[in-house]
Order: C-alpha cells, then sequence, then structure tokens
C-alpha cells in the first residue's frame, strides 16, 4: 500500500519558495498545558487579550497589513494562558450541556468496523482493520492456501509499540514474505520503519527513523527494499528544529546490514527541498523508477539502474523518463515493459507503455512519440491503474461514481469487475506475479467490503466479473429508511456543482431540515460516495448531511482540480456559497439550520465562508484549518503548499492570498455566527497557530453575541493514527455544538 505524500490534509511536495514576506522561527509543534491550567478565568480574552495583541503593521508588496496576533505563533506563557483559558471555557459550554445518550450512539457507530485500503504480496491480502471498540486499527492478512482463501488474521497490533501507537502505511514484498511499516506516536505521522516475517510474526531487527510518510519498494528477491525517509543527525540538511520536513530522499536498505538505517545509501535526492521522491524496483530486479513530486500539479520519472554503491544520482543527472512540464506521471515495471499513467495532454489520464529496452541510457529527454497507447482519455478521468500476472486493472470515476475495467497487458478491453453499487473504491491491489486483484468497497449507505478476486475470470468486453467479500463490516443501522440523493447547484460562473445529500426517506421540503454541510475543494482530492459513520447519527436524528464536490478536487480530472487552485482558488469558494445559498432556495432548509463543517484544506474553506457570507448560514465547524494565508509559509511543512495555494512572496500571489485570506478578512463591528475551532497540539501538517490567531481576531471583532469557540486537542495530530476514544471526545464536542446551534433539543434515551 503506497504512503499517501499528503495535503494540507495532508503533505506533499512544491515548489521552490522565494523570500518570505516575513520572517519568524517556526513555532514547536506541540504547546504543554500553561501552569495555570486548572485556574483557567470564565472569560480568558477579557484578562489575556492585552497580554497577547499588538498593534504590528507590516508593509508587504505595497499593502499595508495588520496582524495582532502575531504573538499567539509561539509556544510562549501567554500563548500557554491563552490556551488553557480557551479550552476551559469551551469545555465548561460543553459540560453545560451533557449528551449521554448522543455519546453512546456516535460511540456504536464508531463500532462498525473501519477498513482500510488493501494490499496484495503474493497470493496473500493485507488490509488495515478496526472493530468494536478496538482503539486503533490493526494490520491483518488472509493468506491463501491450497486454492483456497484463509480468514483474515492480525499480523501486527500497534499497541506492542506503546497504547498511542498507530500503523502509518506499510508495503508487503512481492511473495508476501515481509512486510514493511511505519508505526507512530500520538498522531503525529513521524513512523518509524519496522519489518514483520508474515509466516511466523517475528519481528525482525529493523527500526529506521525520519520515514514519515515512507514509500517501500521491496527488491524481487526481497532481500532489500528502496525507501522514501527524510534527513537524520549528522547529514548536512539535518536541521533539529524542523525535522522530517524537508528534503526527502530515496534510501536502499539490504536486510542483513545496520538495522537502523545508518549504513543505508541514499540513492536520489534533490536540492529542492520541498521535492517528494520515490522509487520503483522493476520486477527483473535491475531497473529502479524515481518518481520527483513537485506539489500536486506536477511529477517527473526518471530510471537508474540497481547499484545502492554508485553515486547517488539528482533530478539533473538521474535518465529521465518522463518529464513533462505541470503534468503529472506515475508509473511501474512489468514483464519487461513500462506502464505510464499521465494527464500530459490528457487532463483525465491515460495509459502509455514503453518496452524497457527503450529506456534512455543517458541524460537526454525520451521521445514522447515511442510510447504506445493502451488506454486513451476518455470521458471520465482514470483514476488509477494496477498489474496482474495477464493484465491491467483499470478504475474510472464516472460522474463521481468507481468503475472498474480489465484489460489485456495491451490494452484490449477484457470485461469489468462488478461493484456493488453506486459508491466509490478506497484502495486497489494486484498480485503481479499471480492474478489475485483486492479492491475496498463503500458508500455512504454501504459499510467498507475487501473485495478479491481471484484468477482470471471473463476475457471478453461486456462482460462482468463480481468480487468475492473478503472482510465486511458489520452495521445495525436499517439504511432501507436512508435515502441518498445528489443535487446539481449552478456557481457563480456558470459551472454545474455536484452535492450528495443523505437523509430519512420522506423528509419535507419546508425549509425546516437542519443541515449539516461538509466540502473541501482542493489538492486533487475528491469527495466520493463512501461510507462514514457519525453522519448516520446526524441523519438519525433528522438531519441532511450534505457533501459538496468542488473545484480544486480530481471528481473530473486534472482541469476540475486546476479551477480551484492558486489564482483559481475563489471559484471553490463560490461554489460552495452557491451550494449554501441552494439549501435555501430548494426547501430544503434556510440559513438558520445551516451549519458547516470542513477541515485542514477544508478548514481554510470554513474560514471564508465565516469572513465572506456570515449571514448565509448559523454555525461553523472548523478544523485544523489554514486561516492565515500571508504567513502560511512559516510554518513547516506549509511549504510544501505552494504549487496549491502559491507564493506569498510574490507580488501577483500575495495579492490574491491577500484578499480571500480569512484572518485578514475579519471586519470589526460584523455580525459572525457562532463557529467552533478546533487545532491539535501534535499536527505535524497544519500548525495551530493558525486557529489560535483566528479564534482571537473572530472573538474579537463580532458584533453578534454568537460565540466563537477555540479548543486544542492534546497529544493528537492532524487526523491520522487518531485513537477511536479521541474521535468519539471531538465528534460529541461538534454535534454538541452544531445541536446547540441549530436549537435542537438533546436526543433522548437511557
Amino acid at each position: 500500500m503506497p504512503a499517501l505524500w499528503l495535503c494540507a490534509c495532508a503533505g506533499a511536495p512544491s515548489v521552490t519558495p522565494g523570500v518570505s514576506p516575513a520572517s519568524v522561527t517556526p513555532p514547536s509543534a506541540a504547546i504543554a498545558p500553561g501552569p495555570d491550567a486548572a485556574a483557567a478565568p470564565a472569560d480568558p480574552m477579557l484578562a489575556l487579550r492585552a497580554r497577547v495583541r499588538t498593534t504590528r503593521v507590516e508593509t508587504l508588496h505595497g499593502v499595508e497589513v495588520s496582524d495582532p496576533y502575531r504573538a499567539l505563533e509561539t509556544d510562549s506563557p501567554d500563548t500557554r494562558a491563552w490556551v488553557d483559558a480557551q479550552n476551559a471555557q469551551s469545555q465548561a459550554f460543553l459540560d453545560a450541556r451533557p449528551r449521554p445518550a448522543m455519546a453512546r450512539r456516535i460511540g456504536a457507530l464508531l463500532s462498525i468496523g473501519a477498513l482500510r485500503a488493501p494490499a496484495v504480496g503474493g497470493g496473500a491480502v493485507f488490509f488495515l482493520s478496526r472493530e468494536g471498540t478496538e482503539e486503533t486499527a490493526v494490520l491483518k492478512v488472509a493468506r491463501r492456501r491450497n486454492g483456497r482463501r484463509e480468514a483474515p488474521a492480525v499480523l501486527v497490533d500497534p499497541a506492542r509499540f506503546g497504547a498511542r501507537s498507530a500503523i502509518d502505511w506499510y508495503d508487503p514484498s512481492p511473495s508476501g514474505r515481509y512486510v514493511a511499516f511505519g508505526v507512530s506516536q500520538n498522531g503525529d505521522e513521524r513512523s518509524t520503519l519496522r519489518v514483520i516475517e508474515v509466516a511466523t510474526g517475528r519481528l525482525l531487527d529493523e527500526a529506521i527513523g525520519h520515514t514519515k510518510w515512507s514509500h517501500v519498494s521491496w527488491m524481487p528477491n526481497e532481500q532489500g527494499f528502496y525507501y522514501t525517509r527524510f534527513p537524520r543527525e549528522g547529514e548536512d540538511v539535518f536541521d533539529a528544529a524542523q525535522q522530517d520536513v524537508y528534503f526527502a530522499r530515496v534510501s536502499y536498505h539490504a536486510l542483513e546490514s545496520a538495522s537502523d538505517g545508518r549504513d543505508d545509501p541514499t540513492v536520489f535526492k534533490s536540492d529542492r527541498r520541498t521535492d517528494r521522491p520515490s522509487a520503483s524496483v522493476g520486477d527483473d530486479g535491475r531497473t529502479v523508477l524515481v518518481h520527483l513530486f513537485r506539489g500536486w500539479s506536477e511529477s517527473f520519472v526518471y530510471v537508474l539502474n540497481h547499484d545502492p554503491r554508485a553515486a547517488t544520482l539528482t533530478p539533473e543527472s538521474a535518465r529521465p523518463v518522463f518529464t513533462a512540464p505541470q503534468s503529472l506521471s506515475s508509473a511501474t515495471i512489468h514483464r519487461g515493459r513500462v506502464y505510464l499513467r499521465t494527464n500530459a495532454n490528457a487532463p483525465r489520464y491515460r495509459l502509455l507503455a514503453l518496452p524497457v529496452a527503450s529506456l534512455p541510457r543517458d541524460t537526454a529527454a525520451l521521445d514522447p512519440a515511442r510510447w504506445q497507447t493502451l488506454i486513451a482519455e476518455g470521458e471520465h478521468p482514470l483514476e488509477g491503474f494496477s498489474l496482474t500476472a495477464s493484465r491491467i486493472v483499470a478504475w474510472r470515476l464516472e460522474d463521481i461514481v468507481s468503475r472498474v475495467s480489465l484489460y489485456d497487458l495491451q490494452g484490449r478491453p477484457q470485461g469489468a469487475l462488478a461493484l456493488p453499487g453506486d459508491g466509490s473504491l478506497g484502495g486497489v491491489d494486484t498480485d503481479a506475479r499471480g492474478e489475485t486483484v483486492a479492491l475496498l468497497y463503500s458508500s455512504l449507505v454501504t459499510p467498507p467490503t475487501v473485495l478479491t478476486v481471484e484468477g482470471r475470470g471473463p476475457a471478453r468486453a461486456g462482460q462482468a466479473l463480481r468480487p468475492e467479500p473478503l472482510a465486511a463490516a458489520q452495521s445495525d443501522v436499517d439504511f432501507s429508511q436512508l435515502e441518498l440523493e445528489r443535487g446539481r447547484v449552478r456557481s457563480a460562473d456558470g459551472t454545474a456543482v455536484n452535492v450528495f445529500l443523505l437523509h430519512r426517506r420522506g423528509i419535507a421540503r419546508d425549509g425546516s431540515n437542519p443541515v449539516l454541510l461538509y466540502g473541501y475543494g482542493g489538492f486533487n482530492v475528491p469527495l466520493l460516495s463512501r461510507f462514514l459513520r457519525d453522519p448516520l447519527y446526524w441523519v438519525e436524528r433528522g438531519g441532511v448531511y450534505a457533501m459538496a464536490n468542488l473545484r480544486g478536487g480530481s471528481e473530473f480530472g486534472e482541469a476540475w482540480h486546476r479551477a480551484g487552485a492558486l489564482d483559481q482558488k475563489e471559484h471553490v469558494f463560490e461554489d460552495f456559497e452557491a451550494v449554501i445559498a441552494w439549501l435555501s432556495s430548494s426547501g430544503l432548509s434556510r440559513p438558520d439550520r445551516i451549519a458547516l463543517h470542513g477541515a485542514s484544506n477544508g478548514g481554510l474553506l470554513m474560514g471564508a465562508m465565516i469572513t465572506r457570507v456570515p449571514t448565509q448560514f448559523r454555525a461553523a465547524v472548523a478544523g485544523v484549518g489554514l486561516y492565515d494565508m500571508v504567513r502560511f509559509p512559516q510554518f513547516p511543512p506549509a511549504e510544501i503548499w505552494m504549487s496549491e495555494y502559491g507564493d506569498p512572496s510574490r507580488a501577483d500571489d500575495f495579492r490574491w492570498l491577500y484578499r480571500y485570506s480569512p484572518y485578514h478578512r475579519v471586519v470589526d463591528g460584523t455580525a459572525y455566527p457562532t463557529v467552533w475551532i478546533e487545532t491539535a497540539d501534535h499536527d505535524t501538517r497544519v500548525h495551530w497557530a493558525h486557529s489560535t490567531k483566528f479564534a482571537a481576531r473572530l472573538q474579537e471583532a463580532t458584533s453578534s453575541a454568537n460565540p466563537v469557540h477555540f479548543f486544542m486537542q492534546r497529544d493528537v495530530g492532524h487526523g491520522s493514527g487518531t485513537q477511536r476514544s479521541d474521535q468519539l471526545r471531538a465528534l460529541v464536542r461538534m454535534y454538541t455544538f452544531v445541536e446547540d446551534a441549530l436549537a435542537m433539543p438533546p436526543v433522548e434515551g437511557p
């Protein structure tokens, strides 16, 4: 299972930053409770505002920019006191509104099994699974013996590494003999690479640090692997204050070498500190492809020979395979050919092939005409592909519904896989040495299921092969009482925006329905009909759960993504504003019955809505978001997001960033809606300083009686690796706030 190089919801490489508009020593990743946390005043801002507020104004690109709460960027005694007081005030709000029945029901819904993207190694299928009241997901394996698939069994329980440990990523070896995986603590995603032998459950001695967001590619003989890591102590670019942030590189590890990786040679690196490389070893064991990502709109593919003793290669010295500018490409080597998916001259992607023997022997660019088109760009975006011994498994998004097609290795159609419904895939993997295919399927009304296909099956176009369930989450929800529908909304420029709507059957269209609207809109991340647990609580309460497919995602290909990035970012906000208005005009709801929710890049979306259309909804929940878009690159690893947002050190980029930056759009005397702003002290993606500053500014400026709450979670990160009990507490906070804001009485029950 390849590890994701994640966005603001996660992280990813970006362009080289320029000179920042202002400088600051980046704050520490975590903020400790202050000494007077237990004695925090009832209204902390009355006592603390003067200590953290200044009249700071800077002139940037000829514009005077106010930054009154700059002090809340740093982990100082005043900041700790402010956070402690805010947490105390928000907790008092919650304590005055106990919701025991809510907590029990959400807890029961969280107990519905959670499954994550499967991976195949030999005949074995691996996947992450969390069941019942388990705190975090365990790694399971379902082996194939004597032609039969065994029941899944636990292979790795992260609790063996600590009570608050989580498995961040994993990659099985080709035959399934070993699995390399990353373990981190408290949701901080700072992985340590470990290796386990599958047959015996024996944990090898390997413990390689600085492998946050790593990807491992095994040698065919399984004696070693290539992996992505960040600099370690003693290397020239190591920065103790900014560990696991910049200068990712590819190293090679042999299993018989030093178990901590200290002797592992670096085989590829870049001088651009936000570049993100990863390796893919060919099945010949001699050829290695290196993917170099620069943000969410550009990647390059290089080739090198398997020779860890050779000199370290760079983008300048490596042999280019596919380096079309401003395009995304990914490739693998299989049976003497390179298979490459790209959106170069094909915004909805296509699949190309080239003999390995035709790969370049020097640094001269490869003639694009030498590639053979196997799967042409179609009407719908080609999301991905994977290879079995004899065919291509390709999946597309057809009007935001996953579909899987089969082809032989020459690109000739061989039918399709029949999925259970109009839902989505959460991952696909195959056995390149055999014919096993593993998929994760779910929808908003279908709990997740790991599906497998064994053997070749139909070979004709028009025929469908039906996968068999391997593991399925169980639920007590009666989905026959729920209705999933879709709406189409026209944005400001006429663009059609899809909205998923989940609710009870037969709801009234009289404007009375409470609505919780979710959005994201960025980083090529699609919002699909996938299984979500907590919205079921909301729907059971009589609410409507809405999810908008905004520009900036990948639902309709790269053009849709680019239409919501950089200087086009405000299209995302206009799309969401159109959906908010439509919820009222359609008769579904009205402004005082509408609450919004978004996190990370979606938190930025919430900040935009709060400051752009504050009267069009009643409440907003903004989680781990970005709000100061003038200074966002100052908080590592945020420079990697400049390919998505822009670089505020450039005058043109600054102007569009400053124009929509939520922190800078707050206007004194405006009647803002009620807001819940939440962050986390171990978030290593989006720094908590965004939330402290934005909350303080809103609290100061609002003229309404609607409260603006701030809450910092302790020992929790951006979201990945969060334990079940932490999720439950966060969801109870959110729904208590939303129900109170929309004047919904507490749910009755024991």
